[in-house]
């Protein structure tokens, strides 16, 4: 992320087609919105996003961790329609997956 103070490192662990959960040590100035490129499937994603909330965040996986939560503030329409088919193909690979290991059981 290239924000006001410099770039910081991030991680993003929650993804939607309006936002993000980002992991990061060193938090970004909440006041400002900043640039971001993201990797999805081999692609770059140039995305401005807005800081909405700073804290943790626990998962299912009983992992706690510190972050930011993001809001796209702008994204182009194609990039935003791959990253909907990306979470898209995600989720029904997942529920695939579990359904597999019910039928096991």
């Amino acid at each position: 992320m290239m924000t006001g103070n410099g770039l910081v490192d991030g991680e993003i662990h929650d993804l939607s087609l309006e936002g993000a959960f980002i992991h990061c040590l060193e938090m970004p100035n909440s006041r400002d919105n900043f640039s971001m490129v993201i990797t999805a499937e081999g692609r770059l994603i140039s995305i401005t996003a807005a800081v909405v909330w700073t804290g943790t965040q626990r998962f299912s996986n009983k992992n706690v961790l510190g972050g930011i939560g993001i809001r796209f503030e702008q994204i182009f329409t194609d990039d935003r329609r791959f990253l909907k088919d990306v979470i898209a193909n995600h989720y029904k690979n997942k529920i695939s997956r579990m359904v597999f290991k019910k039928e096991k059981s």
